[in-house]
């Protein structure tokens, strides 16, 4: 996002659940005492097809839950910022949603359509306890989608959704806010009540014969 354009709304991530993290990190630990048993206490490799099974049995797993466990320790680093032209994001998958953290930009005016969606519980055993827990679904016009937020909280997806139905009124909303989120239906006024404030005011800003010239 350039530093010129100027910020909406930004939201940041929270903690809602530990078991996937700590799962994580029991078997990072088993990882590193197998490989530390395996290689210095027992029988050491005496050749290249020992050397590889004890490769692959210790090294690659180890790698593997500690590049999971790495990306859930920086989770908080995670956020959706909206800006007037794009919205840049930074969003870590929950368990076996991949492992690649993602990050990026997304125009606003590509924007087909939007929402939220409750994320599959099987894909999380934290999920059993949280179980209305969404991200924010975005799909653009030339078909690419993008699945964001499973780290940032129901509320402050709901809001953000708002903010692009007043940023953005071409883009779809596919979600009823004010009936999943019935809390929020005063605030969707109060944005918009808000925007319309905003526009009245560009408008005084227009230099003088402005509006004579279009008439």
């Amino acid at each position: 996002m350039n530093e010129e354009e100027s910020v909406i709304i930004s939201k940041k991530a929270t903690r809602f659940g530990w078991i996937d993290f700590s799962i994580n990190l029991t078997f990072s630990l088993i990882m590193i005492a197998s490989i530390y048993l395996f290689i210095f206490f027992i029988n050491r490799p005496t050749d290249i097809t020992d050397w590889i099974v004890r490769f692959f049995v210790t090294i690659v797993p180890l790698l593997i839950f500690s590049s999971r466990v790495h990306k859930e320790l920086v989770y908080m680093k995670d956020f959706i910022t909206l800006g007037k032209q794009t919205i840049e994001y930074r969003s870590t998958p929950l368990l076996l949603t991949g492992m690649r953290v993602k990050k990026g930009e997304i125009q606003i005016r590509d924007i087909r359509k939007y929402g939220l969606s409750k994320i599959p519980r099987k894909l999380s055993l934290d999920l059993r306890k949280y179980k209305r827990k969404a991200m924010l679904v975005i799909s653009l016009k030339d078909g690419r989608e993008f699945f964001i937020g499973e780290y940032v909280d129901n509320d402050d997806l709901a809001e953000i959704c708002l903010n692009i139905q007043n940023t953005y009124p071409k883009a779809k909303l596919v979600t009823n806010l004010a009936e999943d989120y019935p809390e929020l239906a005063k605030k969707s006024k109060k944005l918009s009540a808000q925007q319309k404030s905003k526009q009245l005011d560009e408008e005084d800003e227009e230099p003088e014969g402005t509006g004579y010239r279009r008439r």
